[in-house]
């Protein structure tokens, strides 16, 4: 190296060592090397005593360059024109060239974004203003960006010596830390707190430009079950399949979050000023998602079907706050939910007086769960002949202040919210406590009780071992417990369910097929299941015997039922007409207002003794 250009980057190099400089007894080359990056440029003093004792010596100033090209960190010398003059081994290590190769080249072939123009620009900037201190991206041999933290000071005769740090270890933590904070780390969508920004700042810019923007709440649908069933490693696949599909259906100003379990978010932009057109829109991609989350997922070598309950808020201004807009959304999510699920409903402000009511209706039905307002009813099951063979043992619910609630809207609240688990684990125990004080008395110890199991009280991992221990503790014949289970649940992890419902047979249960006909269960898929009865649901029955249509399909289910070996009974009898119809159509079991409805024990133990006192007088 010449001995002028040496005395350049001492100047520079000088006042980054000025505090060693000031302290040190006699010269170390290592205790500069180390001192060289973590210094500011500040310290003339130093500069000049190092300039000094080069000049003096030349066995010295060999000494300050070994001490400079043995540093981790690179520097180089440019000229006004972004040509290396001088370059240190360490900026070719971290760049992967040779030094020869490096010389040959200038500063504009390996940075990431700037230009020849621009970079000349940026010399001339700090040889006005001293130095200048950024971070900057060099392109490594292999072709990957190095990050690198430059300091560049200007020097005597238009030249620059820059020294500089490869910080990419630094930025790809940084990427890391702000990837946790911000994305999901299974989808890699924006989180909830991400999302909260981006809402913020969609509200901000519709005021400006008045344009709509809309909020989808997505929930998927019998995820739930999936999950419990095949095992966290299977839903955490839906789940990235599902986000997949949610954003190759929006547009690339739309943003689609993960808000956390099985629920997404989408965030529209720069929809119409015009309502009804935003609407239009809207719904559009609406139902493209609803759709792509309706194709079958094939995951594990097995397809599962889920859906999708949309609620959908649009919103114009900043008029409403991001945490209301959210709850609109999540209002509506809800409503289509309650609606039948799988479909998008947009918010409307009477849901919100909805929404309220459902929240003290939840809090009430959990008070409710521990204080004992929920009771067990009876509903007679007979044979052709109209002797009583049991009862189906239905939960009814007195409400403090509303008096009964109608299961049809507390059954799918507890479903909703998880509440059907401890629900339908107490009435197990009801049962089964039932079923041991009858069988020490002859007038109901050959009674069997029928109860409902929810999918997602099914696919509890405990389900069959507190079974077993309910059979142990009652000593009562397991036979006469008979378990009826939904289409719903075999429609997704079919293998699963199977080997479930085999491990409950094997205890000795009895297990049927409530509401059949109403699913999605096919024919190969039942011949497979360990079943003994299908339950014809009450909407078959009801215009029995004058409708063609529901003649023709229960007379099928029972044909279906015959051919595979199973019972069939029929729900929702209330007339004679109805039971002549279900007998001559070859189903010999029963169950409806025609025979009673559900009455609490004391009412259907009087009926099982020949007496009908109390009987229909309760909610049905």
């Amino acid at each position: 190296m010449r001995f002028d250009l040496l005395l350049m980057i001492a100047l520079f190099a000088g006042s980054l060592a000025s505090s060693w400089l000031l302290h040190a007894e006699t010269f170390d080359p290592a205790g500069l090397a180390r001192a060289l990056p973590g210094v500011l440029l500040t310290g003339s003093f130093a500069a000049g005593a190092v300039i000094l004792g080069l000049r003096k010596s030349r066995r010295r100033a060999d000494r300050a360059v070994q001490a400079i090209d043995s540093t981790n960190d690179g520097y180089w010398v440019l000229d006004a024109q972004g040509a290396f003059v001088e370059v240190n081994d360490a900026y070719c290590r971290i760049l992967g060239y040779t030094k020869a190769e490096v010389m040959r080249m200038k500063i504009a072939d390996f940075e990431a974004v700037a230009t020849q123009d621009r970079i000349r620009g940026q010399i001339q900037r700090i040889l006005r203003n001293g130095n200048e201190r950024f971070e900057t991206r060099h392109r490594h041999r292999d072709g990957r960006w190095i990050d690198l933290e430059i300091t560049v000071t200007a020097v005597d005769r238009g030249l620059l010596v820059a020294f500089l740090r490869d910080v990419s270890q630094r930025k790809a933590a940084e990427e890391r830390i702000n990837s946790l904070a911000f994305f999901d780390p299974l989808t890699s969508l924006p989180n909830r707190r991400l999302l909260r920004d981006r809402i913020d700042r969609a509200l901000a810019g519709s005021e400006r430009s008045r344009h709509h923007g809309a909020l989808l709440f997505i929930d998927l649908d019998n995820f739930k079950v999936i999950n419990d069933t095949r095992g966290h490693g299977v839903g955490d696949e839906l789940l990235v399949q599902a986000a997949r599909r949610l954003v190759a259906g929006v547009r690339a100003v739309d943003t689609v979050a993960r808000q956390g379990g099985d629920e997404f978010v989408i965030l529209l932009e720069m929809l119409s000023s015009e309502a009804s057109q935003a609407g239009l829109e809207v719904a559009n991609i609406a139902e493209k998602g609803r759709l792509a989350l309706q194709t079958p997922f094939e995951l594990d070598g097995a397809v599962f079907h889920v859906a999708a309950s949309i609620g959908v808020a649009l919103f114009q201004g900043s008029a409403v706050s991001t945490g209301e807009l959210e709850q609109r959304a999540d209002t509506a999510m809800y409503r289509a939910k309650t609606l039948g699920r799988n479909r998008v409903v947009f918010f409307e402000e009477p849901m919100l007086e909805n929404l309220a009511q459902r929240t003290r209706l939840e809090a009430s039905l959990r008070d409710s769960l521990h204080a004992g307002r929920l009771l067990p009813h009876f509903q007679p099951q007979v044979d052709v002949k109209g002797r009583l063979m049991g009862a189906e043992l239905l939960l009814r619910w007195q409400h403090p202040q509303r008096g009964w609630v109608p299961p049809s809207e507390f059954i799918p609240l507890a479903e909703e919210t998880g509440l059907i688990v401890p629900l339908g684990r107490w009435v197990l125990e009801e049962a089964c406590a039932q079923l041991s004080r009858w069988r020490n008395d002859p007038a109901t110890q050959a009674l069997s009780l029928s109860v409902n199991v929810s999918p997602l009280q099914f696919v509890q991992a405990d389900f069959v071992e507190h079974l077993r221990g309910l059979i142990a503790q009652g000593r009562f014949d397991p036979r006469h417990l008979q378990l009826e289970l939904t289409e719903g649940l075999v429609t997704t992890n079919l293998e699963e369910v199977i080997q479930r419902m085999q491990a409950v047979r094997a205890l000795g249960l009895t297990l049927s097929m409530d509401d059949f006909g109403t699913g999605q269960s096919s024919l190969s898929n039942l011949r497979r299941l360990p079943i003994q009865c299908l339950k014809i649901d009450r909407v078959f029955v009801k215009d029995l015997p004058l409708d063609a249509a529901d003649v023709a399909i229960v007379s099928s289910i029972i044909l279906m039922a015959g051919a595979l070996g199973l019972d069939v009974l029929a729900e929702g009898v209330e007339t004679d007409d109805q039971r002549l119809a279900l007998q001559c159509l070859g189903c010999f079991k029963y169950q409806g207002y025609l025979f009673g409805h559900p009455v609490p024990l004391a009412a259907f133990e009087s009926q099982v003794r020949g007496g009908a006192d109390g009987l229909g007088r309760s909610p049905a």
